[in-house]
């Protein structure tokens, strides 16, 4: 936050608390806690004497002590500093502020009616509406949850509520209740404890009537009890909006690669959909193979990946459509344009569309990602880009985003990015979820926020050995307290409430030290170890899998639709390619014009009459023909099938037609070969004709 932003909001904090009364202690406790918790102890001093020094309500230094309207003044500059709020923050920031400014009047229980109409202001100008800020005040005033009728209100507590007017979830080992309020236009959370029980948010100990921010990634933790996550609670809001349940066990899967090394040694875990689980590790730990696996892409040495129960190396076709793959090497045709990839792309997935749908489709994809402006440029090659890397990445991501296949899988979607990007990506990422998509991501070094937003994590060792799978905030405390650290219980920063993924792999690759205080190549604790405290202190849950029932979810158009579809787009890239057509068409003619010249030939020099059936090179000629058009065929098709097989890699999850991909092929390619050889039949017989006629002004017979 700004200083300009934490400026105005210790003056609108103070215009606001100065109605009816003047500042109580409790007031200046709860702003005193707040700048604590945004900026930290040392730098919130001259923040608070500013909001001390607003508070003061005349000349004198006085507070005034009756009751009077909110006088003129502060009204502009409550406006004001509205507006200055308005054009700096976005909306989820906006909407955390409104709910501490409700949370500030109600600390004394003093929401007078002059202060209500502030914050009812705040909330227009914040263009929060009328339902989410009535759906906010009543969960920040109220101190019983037995008068509120709400949907975005979950309640969880020990006792059975029949027909609740709000959404309920029963959990064993509370005493009191725990409310969540849920902000849809911005996918927001916030809990309110009622109750005498210790209860921990991340590590950190959750207060009575205190309201916290839910933020991605958080653990609610109890005395006893099961822990909640927020996967959890956001899958509870979201439960009715899945279309198709969707559950994944990895069951003891162990994979060893073509020289005979182990890559995974008897990998297990489980889960539900509305999920994005992250694979983390060291370079070399074996994340791209795990991934590689649970998409079916590598068959395990041991063990079954199932979805819904059902094998995905059996039964291949029972799934067919469900996933989607994005590697981490671009998949893009580098001479079609990035709208052109994207359509065709989505012409393969959609036949029950029309073409002005599909194309809104294409177009709303681009938007969402931000490649929009860049829809018309061409991709180009890696090597010369027209399009940066980071927008290779996002378009990659875009050509699977676009289908929203049920189960998803990732290699490193956010190397390359910016930090911005990234976030981006996975804020795409976790729109997917709560439409109830599980969705797996090889993520290399993430930040607090891109580790945040993950909902499980699984945490490889070298050898491919899984050390831990869980929560994420819950992984840095899992070896935190293994290493005997201080303050193992925390998770995260108590100040900013950042979490630094990089402590796990600080304490996972810890070196010994010798004698002379020099760090050894000895680890102090070796990959099997630390499988074996995951293994001692995890029990992995196993959800309840819906029966074994086919999950096919394919909307792949017919056989002759693709066979125009392939033709369309391989013909497009190949007219864009202006280097392939010169060359195409230049070498023939240029080869036809070297022959012509070689193999001229006639019987009597003297005389002025050509005669084919004399010609001694027509042999020759023939020979030599024969080799040009083998030669003109390997260069128009030498590597097509193997410059395609990374797109043929992902549209294998489609389950496309290969017999019409290579009917669509070779079309090209003989258009391509009929137009080759007709110039290099028709260039030396008429430059023949052309020098037969020079000599004996007329045309050579035969």
């Amino acid at each position: 936050m700004s200083e300009e932003i934490l400026k105005a909001l210790m003056q609108l904090f103070a215009i606001i608390i100065k109605q009816d009364g003047g500042v109580e202690e409790k007031e200046k406790a709860y702003v005193r806690n707040f700048l604590n918790q945004q900026i930290g102890v040392e730098s919130s001093e001259p923040y608070f004497r500013l909001f001390l020094e607003t508070a003061i309500t005349d000349n004198q230094g006085e507070a005034v002590e009756e009751t009077r309207l909110t006088s003129v003044l502060d009204s502009v500059k409550i406006l004001k500093l509205c507006k200055q709020i308005n054009k700096t923050l976005n909306q989820q920031q906006k909407v955390v502020v409104l709910v501490r400014i409700l949370e500030l009047i109600n600390s004394e229980y003093r929401i007078t009616k002059q202060r209500q109409e502030i914050a009812d202001t705040v909330a227009v100008v914040f263009r929060v509406s009328g339902l989410e800020y009535e759906s906010i005040f009543n969960f920040v005033t109220t101190s019983e949850v037995n008068d509120i009728v709400d949907k975005n209100l979950l309640v969880i507590s020990d006792r059975e509520i029949m027909s609740p007017p709000y959404q309920h979830f029963r959990a064993g080992g509370i005493r009191g209740e725990i409310l969540v309020l849920r902000i849809p236009s911005v996918e927001l959370y916030f809990i309110k404890y009622f109750g005498n029980q210790d209860i921990f948010l991340n590590g950190l100990n959750v207060h009575k009537d205190v309201i916290y921010l839910l933020a991605n990634g958080s653990t609610i933790r109890f005395a006893r009890g099961q822990p909640f996550y927020y996967s959890d609670i956001r899958n509870q809001f979201h439960r009715d909006t899945a279309v198709q349940r969707i559950t994944f066990q990895a069951d003891s899967i162990s994979y060893s690669y073509p020289d005979g090394y182990k890559g995974l040694h008897n990998i297990s875990f489980t889960a539900d959909q509305g999920t994005i689980v992250g694979i983390l590790g060291s370079s070399g730990a074996g994340k791209t193979t795990l991934l590689n696996v649970l998409s079916g892409l590598y068959t395990p040495d041991q063990g079954a990946i199932l979805v819904n129960n059902i094998d995905i190396s059996r039964d291949p076709g029972l799934i067919m459509g469900t996933t989607g793959y994005v590697p981490q090497d671009d998949l893009l045709i580098e001479d079609l344009s990035v709208f052109d990839n994207l359509y065709y792309s989505a012409k393969f997935c959609f036949k029950n569309l029309s073409d002005k749908e599909i194309r809104k489709k294409v177009n709303d994809t681009l938007s969402s990602l931000g490649l929009l402006d860049k829809s018309d440029l061409k991709v180009g090659s890696v090597m010369n880009k027209t399009i940066s890397g980071g927008q290779r990445k996002r378009l990659n991501i875009a050509l699977e985003l676009i289908r929203e296949p049920s189960v998803l899988y990732l290699d490193e979607p956010t190397s390359g990015l910016a930090s911005r990007d990234s976030e981006n990506v996975m804020d795409l990422l976790k729109e997917l979820t709560a439409k109830g998509k599980l969705i797996f991501v090889v993520i290399h070094q993430p930040s607090s926020e891109l580790y945040k937003m993950l909902d499980k994590v699984v945490i490889l060792d070298t050898g491919g050995r899984l050390v831990y799978f869980g929560n994420p905030v819950e992984a840095v405390i899992h070896f935190k307290k293994t290493d005997n650290q201080v303050n193992a219980g925390v998770g995260e920063c108590p100040v900013c409430g950042n979490v630094n993924p990089e402590i796990i792999f600080n304490i996972i690759e810890a070196r010994q030290v010798d004698e002379f205080g020099n760090y050894t190549e000895q680890r102090k604790i070796s990959p099997k170890r630390w499988e074996e405290i995951y293994l001692d202190t995890m029990i992995p849950g196993i959800p309840q899998a819906p029966g074994k029932a086919s999950l096919v979810n394919l909307n792949t158009p017919g056989w002759f639709s693709q066979l125009v579809n392939y033709f369309r787009r391989d013909f497009k890239s190949k007219i864009n390619n202006r280097q392939y057509v010169l060359l195409n068409l230049l070498v023939s003619p240029i080869l036809a014009l070297i022959l012509a010249y070689i193999i001229r030939y006639i019987a009597d020099p003297m005389s002025k009459i050509y005669i084919f059936r004399e010609n001694e090179n027509i042999p020759i000629y023939i020979f030599m023909a024969l080799i040009v058009a083998l030669f003109l065929g390997l260069i128009v098709s030498a590597e097509e099938i193997f410059h395609d097989r990374k797109i043929l890699k992902r549209e294998a999850f489609l389950n496309l037609s290969r017999s019409s991909y290579l009917l669509a092929k070779i079309s090209t390619l003989v258009i391509i070969s009929a137009i080759q050889a007709l110039a290099f039949v028709l260039i030396p017989d008429n430059i023949h004709r052309a020098s037969s006629l020079a000599v004996t002004g007329k045309r050579t017979p035969g």
